[in-house]
């Protein structure tokens, strides 16, 4: 087509964007020009517009509901995927499991099916806005304050599933999305909405589903839980706890707790070693609070925060914040920038093991480090971080002996595990809306 002698865009059939003249292949499937594709086609009652996001397990688009003419983020399982039952099970407990918590800080699944031709797919509310991954790259460094404020947020929103009996499983900055909503003045706040429970564990998994093993890890590597390596059949809400406070640690410091070279030595490094002291890594981050992140990251589950609820309490405390209820989102910062103590090292990310995903659209629905305080395993008043202890000095022998072990449980858990922590993995990339499988 050409407008005054000049070649016109057309909107691409298969992403629903405006690509320049010759172009041969769209840019966001890889699918020809040529070939037909699925943008202005029915989901059942729902008409695809637009690609938001893709990924190994499916792709989510903006559609309308051909009688209400409302606009949903409609989530898609591969077609290829489709003839495996406990794919499209998986796929649809994310369904089951949004809806059952009813917090306003999970993303609201408004519906979910099959169509006659078995495509799986949900419709989930849509949203404007961007990830907390996006996010912390294009405002970095974000203020601390910011920081807790959105973090209060996502334990809400925790403390709600935990008390369903729901564990996430998968909780990183990707899963979190962050909107701008106005409040009863008109001013606009962060607003956060928890997405992705498609591998979350739901009360009663264990004697009627067959969706995961014992031994397999599922999740994220870079944020989950030591135990979580082994066993995500028998983790528990700590596991949520330990990856929002890895969230905490990158957040603030801009490095992840830890950087390994391969699945198996991150694993090691994880059992074996302790991050790096927060507060020694940004000097405007007050000390309580790194405290409070470092109690998170304890390789025990006994010895970090117990419940979303006292994570938030130690948060407002290390920030002598109002009580629950009464906080504020908040507000765009007039800081100065951050500094920081010493610069985090320049390390190349390690494919796979902090994940990835589409960058995001407009709008969507979408060693040598000294070791770190170690909390030590005593009672504690709600609110307050519990007392800490440097962790005694373990000997040459018996440090190596522990990693001896870790690396031959972590090169089991490479031959056996991670297939499906591949999987988990390639479906992070889905999200840029309330997706990521």
């Amino acid at each position: 087509m050409e407008y005054n002698g000049a070649p016109c865009m057309s909107a691409c059939q298969h992403c629903g964007r405006e690509h320049p003249p010759g172009t041969t292949n769209c840019p966001a499937t890889g699918d020809s020009m040529q070939s037909p594709g699925v943008i202005g086609t029915r989901i059942d009652r729902y008409q695809l517009e637009r690609l938001l996001g893709a990924g190994g397990f499916g792709s989510v688009y903006r559609a309308r509901h051909v009688h209400t003419d409302a606009h949903v983020a409609l989530k898609l399982l591969k077609k290829s995927l489709g003839a495996d039952q406990q794919m499209i099970e998986r796929f649809l407990r994310e369904a089951r499991a949004a809806a059952s918590v009813g917090s306003e800080h999970i993303v609201r699944v408004t519906d979910a099916g099959l169509t006659p031709d078995g495509q799986a797919f949900l419709a989930l509310e849509f949203l404007d806005g961007c990830d907390l991954k996006e996010l912390a790259t294009r405002d970095a460094p974000l203020p601390h304050q910011r920081v807790a404020m959105l973090v209060l947020q996502v334990l809400d929103a925790l403390a709600a599933a935990h008390q369903k009996g729901i564990v996430h499983r998968d909780m990183k900055p990707a899963n979190v999305f962050v909107v701008r909503r106005s409040d009863e003045r008109g001013t606009e706040r962060d607003f956060v909405k928890l997405l992705d429970f498609g591998i979350s564990k739901m009360h009663g998994d264990a004697g009627t589903s067959g969706l995961t093993m014992t031994g397999v890890a599922m999740g994220t590597p870079a944020y989950m839980a030591p135990e979580q390596f082994f066993d995500a059949r028998s983790v528990d809400a700590r596991a949520d706890l330990y990856s929002v406070a890895a969230m905490l640690y990158e957040l603030l410091s801009g490095r992840l707790p830890f950087d390994a070279e391969s699945y198996a030595h991150l694993i090691v490094k994880v059992r074996t070693e302790q991050p790096a002291p927060l507060h020694q890594l940004v000097a405007d981050v007050p000390l309580p609070l790194a405290q409070v992140v470092m109690v998170g990251l304890a390789k025990e589950p006994h010895q970090r925060w117990q419940s979303a609820k006292e994570f938030a309490e130690a948060i407002r405390s290390a920030l002598k914040l109002p009580a629950a209820g009464s906080t504020p989102a908040f507000l765009p910062s007039t800081e100065p920038p951050r500094v920081m103590a010493t610069p985090p090292p320049q390390v190349a990310a390690t494919p796979g093991l902090e994940g990835t995903h589409t960058p995001a659209a407009s709008g969507w629905v979408a060693s040598g480090a000294p070791p770190a305080i170690a909390p030590a395993p005593v009672a504690r008043v709600v609110g307050a971080p519990p007392a800490l202890s440097t962790p005694a000095a373990a000997g040459p022998g018996k440090d190596n002996t522990l990693k001896v072990v870790v690396i031959i449980l972590a090169v089991f858990g490479v031959l056996f595990g991670c297939c499906t922590c591949s999987a988990i993995i390639g479906a992070s990339q889905d999200t840029q809306s309330s997706v990521g499988e």
